[in-house]
C-alpha cells in the first residue's frame, strides 16, 4: 500500500513537472535589426499545457566581446493561456530594467536606444503560480546591434577630384551619437590598383596612410609623407570604435588628385591666380612670390588680408609684418613676397584671404615651396 502511494506521488510530480516544462519562448527580432528597447519584447510564447499559467519573462544582456553583463530586465506578471500568445512591448509593460555596466549610455527607462555592439540575449520564462517559482523555458541568441547610421564620409567627395596633393579628410560620426562612450576612429587610405574596386583595395592593399584612435572627425594628409599622385586612384574608409569595440564602418570612397594646369605648377613671372569666394578658391604653387589677381568692385583704397596654414585640422593664422594691401578700382595685379618670413613651412598648404569693406572674403589656396626644385 505504501509503495502504491509513493508511485502515485511520483507520477503526480512528473505530471506537474511536465506541465511546467511545456512552454516554449521564441524572440521575434525585427529583420532590420534591433535599435530600441521596446523591440526586445516582440516575443511568441507557446503554452502546450491544458490551463492558463502565470509567468514573468526575464532578460539578460551580456557583452559578447568580454562576457560582461550589460543589463537585466523583468516583465510584469503575464497570463499565458493554452496555445500561442504573441507579446509586444505594451503587453509586457511595465518592464523593470537593471543597468549593470557603465560602458554604455543606458538608463533604466523603458524607452530609448539599445547600445551598439555584439551581445548575447537570454530570455527566461519563470512560472510563478506554483508553490515555488520555476524556470520553465529559456532561449538565447547572439545579436549585432548596429547604429542607425554609420560614419558618413564628407571630403574628398566620392568618385571626385581634389585639388590638394595633401587633402584634409572629413567625416561625420555615427548616429545616434549619444549612444557611444569613448568614440574613436580608425582611418585607412590605400591606392587602388587596376581591376580593383575601392572596397577590394581597402581590404587587400597595404595602407599608404593609416591612423587609429582618432578622437576627431578630420585628418590632414601629413606633410611628412610623399604627395599624392595625380595619375593614381585612391580609396579611403573610417571605422568607428566605442569602448574598445568596433561599432560601424563607413562606406569606401574613391578619389583622384586633380592635375594642375602647367602654368600653375611652375614658377612664372607672368602667372597670376585670381582670388575667389572661399568655397570656389583656386589653387597654385608658391615659390616665394605669390602673384594674385583681385577685382576691386567696391573701390576700396586698401584691403586687409590674412594667411592661414590649413595643412592640419582647422586653420592656424600666420603672423605677418603687414596686414593691408593698397588697391585701385577694378582689376588689381599684385604680388606678395613671402621669402622674408620664416613662418611658412615647405610643402604646407595655405589660404590667402582678402576681407573687403563689405566683409566679403576672397581667397586663394597655395602650397609653399622653398625653391623651384622643391617637391
Amino acid at each position: 500500500m505504501r509503495m502504491k502511494k509513493n508511485i502515485l506521488l511520483f507520477c503526480s510530480m512528473l505530471i506537474v513537472r511536465g506541465l511546467c516544462a511545456q512552454v516554449v519562448i521564441n524572440p521575434q527580432l525585427p529583420p532590420g535589426g534591433l535599435t530600441m528597447k521596446s523591440q526586445l519584447w516582440n516575443l511568441s510564447v507557446v503554452n502546450t499545457g491544458s490551463q492558463t499559467i502565470q509567468v514573468q519573462i526575464e532578460l539578460s544582456m551580456v557583452n559578447a566581446s568580454n562576457s560582461q553583463p550589460v543589463m537585466t530586465a523583468t516583465t510584469r506578471v503575464l497570463d499565458i493561456p493554452k496555445g500561442l500568445k504573441q507579446l509586444r512591448a505594451a503587453e509586457a509593460a511595465p518592464v523593470t530594467y537593471n543597468i549593470l555596466s557603465g560602458d554604455f549610455h543606458l538608463d533604466g527607462s523603458a524607452e530609448g536606444f539599445l547600445p551598439v555592439g555584439t551581445f548575447q540575449l537570454c530570455y527566461s520564462v519563470v512560472r510563478i503560480d506554483l508553490e515555488t517559482s520555476e524556470r520553465v523555458a529559456e532561449d538565447c541568441e547572439t545579436v549585432v546591434i548596429e547604429p542607425v547610421s554609420p560614419p558618413q564620409l564628407v571630403n574628398p567627395p566620392d568618385s571626385g577630384e581634389t585639388e590638394l596633393v595633401r587633402p584634409l579628410f572629413n567625416w561625420l560620426p555615427p548616429s545616434p551619437y549619444q549612444l557611444f562612450t569613448n568614440l574613436v576612429y580608425d582611418f585607412k587610405l590605400v591606392e587602388v590598383q587596376d581591376l580593383q574596386t575601392g572596397a577590394e583595395a581597402v581590404q587587400q592593399n597595404m595602407p599608404l596612410h593609416g591612423q587609429g584612435n582618432l578622437n576627431t572627425t578630420s585628418l590632414p594628409y601629413p606633410p611628412s609623407l610623399p604627395a599624392l599622385d595625380t595619375a593614381k586612384l585612391y580609396a579611403w574608409q573610417v571605422t568607428a570604435r566605442s569602448g574598445g569595440a568596433e561599432v560601424a564602418r563607413s562606406e569606401v570612397w574613391t578619389f583622384r588628385v586633380k592635375p594642375m594646369k602647367p602654368d600653375a605648377t611652375k614658377p612664372s613671372l607672368g602667372y597670376y591666380v585670381r582670388l575667389k569666394h572661399e568655397n570656389e578658391a583656386g589653387f597654385t604653387l608658391c615659390y616665394g612670390i605669390l602673384r594674385y589677381e583681385y577685382l576691386n568692385e567696391v573701390n576700396d583704397k586698401r584691403v586687409s588680408f590674412k594667411i592661414y596654414d590649413i595643412s592640419q585640422a582647422g586653420r592656424k593664422e600666420v603672423s605677418l609684418d603687414s596686414a593691408f594691401i593698397d588697391l585701385h578700382y577694378g582689376d588689381n595685379l599684385g604680388q606678395l613676397d613671402l621669402t622674408h618670413t620664416n613662418a611658412l613651412k615647405d610643402n604646407h598648404v595655405y589660404l590667402l584671404e582678402f576681407i573687403n569693406s563689405r566683409q566679403e572674403h576672397w581667397c586663394v589656396k597655395f602650397q609653399y615651396r622653398n625653391g623651384p626644385e622643391a617637391r
